[in-house]
């Protein structure tokens, strides 16, 4: 049986805020007012997609939900180069076909050979999973974008080299992208590592919260983390294959005043 909490029981967890906000002013944090338009900005933004997406739900139309996905993936290209510490020039477009070649093929993998979704456009699966999916790509294509940057810039006398010796590009950046890609999966591997010891995922517990079987709930968390996995894996790689060339000249030349 599903719990729904009222208005008014949403409303207590207004004691956990203050809980948080305290702590930040008795530690001196100073993340007060950060911490109040953050939590405005996830109650309103929740709210929102939430009646965005019962909305889509009832649209059962292949071109409104490929849309929707389309918009999402074009706003995560620009969320995720958002978050590197300093903006780079180009990384848009390898940003956005690695977020979309990891969200494409998982997704299809997901909806089609795991849960063989009837129609393939099935609004209450495509979108929820397509939205988990295009979220952790996002999350790895920024890892890696920031890492590259770091990558490219220590090992820029290494790169020098190999080119100096006659290797191509890819080949004298290749420790660089592996670095890369290395690092956006740090998270996942450790998340995969410790799931259902340390802590039990959110999906995973509000399933069993709506009274889903603890095993079947284990089962669908299974497919989420295998496809995390996957989506992050792609989007990372795609992504770093794509933007090492902007760190080059098309005579294969290092580009220093892009990384010094």
């Amino acid at each position: 049986m599903i719990i729904d909490p009222g208005w008014g029981d949403l409303s207590m967890t207004v004691a956990l805020f203050a809980v948080v906000v305290a702590l930040s002013v008795r530690e001196g944090l100073s993340v007060e007012k950060d911490l109040v338009v953050a939590t405005i900005r996830t109650v309103v933004q929740l709210f929102f997609i939430g009646y965005i997406i019962k909305a889509l739900f009832a649209v059962n139309t292949w071109y409104v939900v490929t849309g929707a996905l389309l918009l999402m993936m074009t706003y995560a290209a620009k969320a995720g180069l958002g978050r590197m510490k300093r903006p780079f020039p180009g990384f848009y477009l390898p940003m956005w076909v690695g977020i979309a070649s990891g969200t494409v093929f998982t997704t299809a993998v997901v909806t089609g050979a795991v849960l063989k979704a009837d129609p393939w456009y099935r609004p209450d699966v495509m979108i929820p999973l397509g939205g988990m999916i295009l979220g952790n790509a996002m999350t790895g294509g920024a890892i890696a974008a920031d890492r590259l940057v770091t990558e490219m810039r220590a090992r820029k006398n290494e790169i020098e080299l190999w080119l100096i010796l006659g290797r191509d590009y890819r080949f004298a950046a290749r420790e660089a992208k592996r670095e890369a890609v290395r690092a956006a999966l740090i998270p996942t591997i450790n998340t995969m590592m410790t799931v259902g010891l340390v802590h039990l995922p959110g999906i995973m517990v509000g399933q069993m919260l709506g009274g889903v079987e603890p095993v079947v709930a284990a089962k669908y968390q299974i497919i989420i983390m295998l496809m995390v996995a996957s989506c992050v894996t792609v989007a990372s790689s795609v992504f770093a294959t794509l933007a090492l060339k902007r760190f080059f000249t098309p005579r294969q030349q290092l580009k220093h005043w892009l990384i010094d």
